[in-house]
């Protein structure tokens, strides 16, 4: 229910506090306290299951705004990414989210779109001590500006020598690779690809990198007209079917597309299909990501499947391990993407048509 001006007298709730919870349980003032901030580990099962127990029938609620100011602590933590409207990224986010609430801290999530300038805003207010944590999908790849800051921090994507803040990612290299072997099985020997011109694609070229490897690796001509860069986004999706469309020749030239997310191969896809070019026969496409509209195109897109919601978790536990012991060493997570296919990817028989 939604009230507009004065809000009415209701009737408040009386607050439950924590003696009344160590009264039902039969335990001591401080076993709770521990319990509640160090979630049972350094009590008995017998005395956790009791204080659980009397937390749930009473309805406590702990005071987080109170428990920061005995420790010094926000319990805020910071989740900086480069597109929400992006499927994979509000599933990261959603992880992310449940994790650390799990973990008694509340997430305040900050969106870039894909902006610079936006990103170092977010970190001014990140160096500020209002959050007892971060985590940045960065674009700016300002690394020393979070160290700087003195608090504990998790990067979400590949940085290959980068070691000195917990990270989290895909291998991208290797599932580029994945993608463009399966072009190759497919009978796919002038393969265009796109990468991307912002965040740590535009310091690590890990796709183009994949790429110039793969086709010197295969002998295959490598034409620079046909490697292209653009915004990961829906805009750039269809700029970048008229960019193709332009390549003079094209169809000789460009036989399959490797975009860099989704949603530009989505994008692409649907553009090129209203110019009157069949994805799937006349062109074929594979992106990256697989979120749920993959399997939803016409005609279904091929893809690199990414493990959203175990990066969303896996950063969370990071940085909670983080902001328990600031001087552990660090990690690195790269998981593997894992090969989706459907219809966008043209077999052998329609390329040698």
């Amino acid at each position: 229910m939604l009230w507009f001006g004065n809000v009415p007298n209701l009737p408040m709730k009386p607050k439950i506090n924590i003696h009344e919870v160590a009264r039902l349980a039969g335990v001591s003032k401080s076993t709770v306290s521990r319990v509640i901030s160090d979630r049972g580990g350094s009590v008995s099962a017998k005395a956790l299951e009791a204080v659980n127990a009397a937390i749930a029938q009473l309805g406590y609620t702990r005071n987080t705004a109170a428990a920061g100011l005995r420790s010094s602590r926000s319990y805020l933590a910071l989740l900086v990414v480069p597109d929400i409207a992006n499927p994979f990224w509000s599933e990261v986010a959603r992880a992310v989210q449940d994790s650390l609430e799990g973990g008694g801290y509340w997430v305040v999530v900050g969106n870039t779109d894909w902006s610079e300038e936006r990103e170092l805003d977010y970190l001014k207010l990140f160096r500020t001590g209002r959050f007892d944590g971060l985590i940045i999908n960065s674009v700016t790849d300002d690394i020393d500006l979070i160290l700087e800051a003195g608090i504990p921090a998790v990067l979400i994507g590949e940085r290959s020598e980068e070691l000195r803040l917990d990270t989290v990612g895909t291998a991208t290299y290797e599932a580029a690779r994945m993608a463009l072997d399966h072009l190759y099985g497919a009978g796919h020997r002038r393969i265009a690809v796109v990468t991307s011109e912002t965040g740590s694609e535009r310091f690590l070229s890990r796709r183009l990198t994949a790429y110039t490897d793969f086709v010197r690796e295969k002998g295959l001509f490598h034409d620079p007209e046909i490697v292209f860069t653009a915004h990961l986004s829906t805009e750039c999706g269809e700029a970048l079917a008229r960019d193709i469309l332009a390549v003079p020749g094209w169809r000789e030239r460009i036989s399959a597309v490797l975009c860099g997310n989704d949603i530009l191969a989505i994008s692409l896809l649907n553009s090129l299909r209203a110019a009157g070019v069949e994805p799937g026969r006349d062109i074929s496409i594979i992106g990256m990501d697989d979120i749920p509209a993959a399997a939803l195109t016409w005609p279904a897109l091929t893809t690199i499947r990414k493990p959203r919601a175990e990066m969303g978790r896996m950063a969370a536990e990071l940085l909670m391990k983080r902001m328990a012991v600031p001087s552990r060493p660090h990690e690195k997570h790269l998981y593997p993407g894992a090969l989706v296919i459907r219809d966008s990817v043209a077999g052998k028989r329609t390329i040698e048509r």
